[in-house]
Parts: C-alpha cells; structure tokens; sequence
C-alpha cells in the first residue's frame, strides 16, 4: 500500500512539473536552434531520392513547390522561432548586420512547410522516407518538421485564447455596463461600421460608442460639494495589452478601458437634472478606468469627477 502511494505522489508530482509554459519553453528553445535553411537542406535531401519521388506521385509537384518556398534565400538564415514564435530580435539583428526581408516571404514558407509536413509526415511515407534517407537524416528531419508544426498549433491556441481574452474584456463582469440606447448603437457598429467590427483573427474591436445619461457627476460649486446630471457623447477603447485588466492597486494604472468625449450640462446642478434644461453648457471629459474627470464651461467653469457606475441596469 506504501508503494502504491509513494508510486502516486511521485506521478502527481511529475504531471505537476509538466506545465504549458515548460513545454513552451522547452519547444521554443528547440526553435531557436533550428534555422530554416536546415529545414531546407532535409527537404532536399528527401526529395533528391528517385524512391521517394516515386512514391509521392501526384503529390512529387507540390513537394517540389513546397520545397521552393521553404528554400527561400530571404529566410534561410532565420530561426524556426524568429519565424515562427514571436522571439526577440537578436542583436545582430538590432544591429542592422543581419538585414534580412523575413517578413514579405514568411506567409509563403510557413504555409509551405505545413503542406510538406502533410505529404511527408503520413503513414504511408514516413517509412519509406526513413528507408531512402537513413535513420540519423530522417531523426533529423522529424525533429524540424515536427517543431515547425508544433509552432504552428501553439500559434493557433495562442491566438484563440487571446480572442476569448479579448472578448472577455470587453464583455465581462469588468467591462462598462452599456444604457439601452448604447447597447444599440454599438451593436449596430460592430456589424457593419468600419473600426467596430469584429474579426475572425483578432476578436472584437476595442471601440465602443458611449451616448449616456450620468446624474452620478459631482463637483465643487460656491463652496459646496454639488451632483451634476451630464449627458456623456464618446468614445471608450479597451486595452487589451497583457499588463492591462487588472485589479485591486494596479487596476488603477492598468485599467480595463479609458475613454474621451463631450459632455453637456445644464445650467443648474443638481441630481436627475435634464442635460437640455436651461442654457446647456458643453464641455468634455476624460476618463482611466471606472475614474472619470471633466470640465465644462460657463459660469466660472467647473472641474467635474465621476466613476463608470450604473444604479439602473440598461438605463443609467
């Protein structure tokens, strides 16, 4: 019974250390000792053997142009990770002595390596590749082929949850409590205004229209603390930067939002006051996070504060 436990502890242990961000770390790593111009000299090799050319038949054509591509000269000497997995550009790099045009040939050669993979990778080559090539070039090759594509699915996770992240932020329990009149508005934009809508590869757009009734402004009027009604017209952008969306102290600096705009006020303070009422005064506002600041003019002028905050859901 001791073994048993001591057995288990041990496999929990271990299943522990196995993280995501070790096996990331571990994979990138693997990329950054890897060029692409190593990849290429493998793609050669395969396809300079008469019997795997015969045994990819219809597929010889678009190995042959899979193998172009990832022979790139412009990429030749960039890493599996430099072209793959956003890794810091190297001092060579920085330098400008390493001057390369990466960026305009890496669509073709990250497709094409995932197409090769396809071709050479299945059941029915992989065999007859490691007998043409030999057990050291085709242990090679593996480990290439298999880090590219293991780049390539590691982007793909990384980018959905960076969407789901997005969307959450916006959308969440943090986000700003939109009135009804902005929950149509900014479902309107985001189907069809150009910088509202969302896209298949980056999630929702961080602009959203703010049209609001806030009778929760205050300011300091003949000596006295005074509650402002104020009809809010603007714009909020939500940050969706790494450090951004946090709570407690560093929400204060690293907010969820800000956002900018008009403001109009009556001529008399006061709480529940129509913004339209009187003479209106026209002003503007700024805000980070929940915390907002304005002022409008008129009067001496007036210095306003406020925090997002909706008493009333859908309405203000």
């Amino acid at each position: 019974m001791a073994c048993v436990v001591v057995m288990l502890w041990s496999a929990s242990r271990l299943d522990a250390q196995v993280t995501p961000a070790s096996t990331d770390a571990r994979l990138l790593a693997r990329a950054d000792s890897i060029t692409v111009g190593q990849y290429c000299t493998s793609v050669r090799t395969i396809l300079a053997s008469p019997v795997v050319r015969d045994s990819l038949g219809d597929e010889l054509e678009n190995a042959e142009r899979d193998a172009a591509a990832i022979c790139d000269p412009r990429t030749a000497r960039a890493t599996l990770g430099e072209l793959l997995g956003d890794r810091p550009v190297t001092l060579a790099g920085v330098a400008r002595v390493e001057s390369r045009n990466v960026a305009s040939a890496a669509p073709d050669v990250i497709g094409a390596m995932n197409d090769f993979h396809r071709v050479t990778r299945n059941e029915a080559m992989a065999p007859v590749i490691k007998l043409a090539i030999g057990d050291s070039a085709t242990r090679v090759f593996r480990r290439e082929a298999d880090t590219a594509k293991d780049l390539l699915r590691r982007d793909v996770r990384d980018a959905a949850l960076r969407r789901l992240d997005r969307y959450e932020r916006k959308l969440g329990p943090h986000s700003a409590r939109l009135n009804g009149v902005e929950v149509v508005l900014n479902y309107a934009a985001q189907r069809g205004v150009p910088g509202f809508k969302a896209t298949p590869e980056k999630g929702p757009s961080p602009w959203e229209v703010v049209a609001s009734y806030v009778p929760m402004w205050a300011t300091i009027a003949d000596e006295r603390a005074q509650a402002v009604s104020v009809g809010e017209f603007g714009l909020r952008y939500y940050l969706f930067g790494e450090k951004f969306g946090a709570s407690g102290l560093r929400g204060l600096l690293f907010p969820y939002y800000w956002s900018a705009g008009a403001l109009v006020v009556s001529d008399r303070n006061g709480a529940l006051v129509w913004p339209g009422e009187g003479k209106s005064r026209v002003g503007a506002y700024l805000s980070w996070g929940a915390f907002k600041i304005g002022y409008v003019g008129g009067r001496s002028g007036e210095v306003l504060v406020s925090r997002q905050l909706q008493l009333i859901p859908y309405v203000f």
